[in-house]
């Protein structure tokens, strides 16, 4: 895959997420971000689990960019 269509894929989820974001706020119903954080924090394998994505994701995102 080309580096563009990648951004452009990324750029997508992001501006979904901002979208459903803003109808939960504006609607008052729904899950906010902050709401399913929340919940999936609540258990101890939800914490290990958002840690490791996390942790994915910076993998991904930082380092490998600085060793090309």
């Amino acid at each position: 895959m080309s580096r563009t269509l990648t951004l452009a894929g990324w750029a997508t989820l992001v501006a979904a997420a901002a979208a459903l974001e803003v109808a939960a706020r504006r609607a008052g119903r729904g899950a906010t971000a902050a709401a399913v954080v929340r919940a999936v924090t609540r258990h101890r394998a939800g914490c290990l689990l958002l840690q490791a994505g996390w942790l994915w994701l910076g993998w991904h995102l930082f380092v490998r960019a600085h060793r090309q």
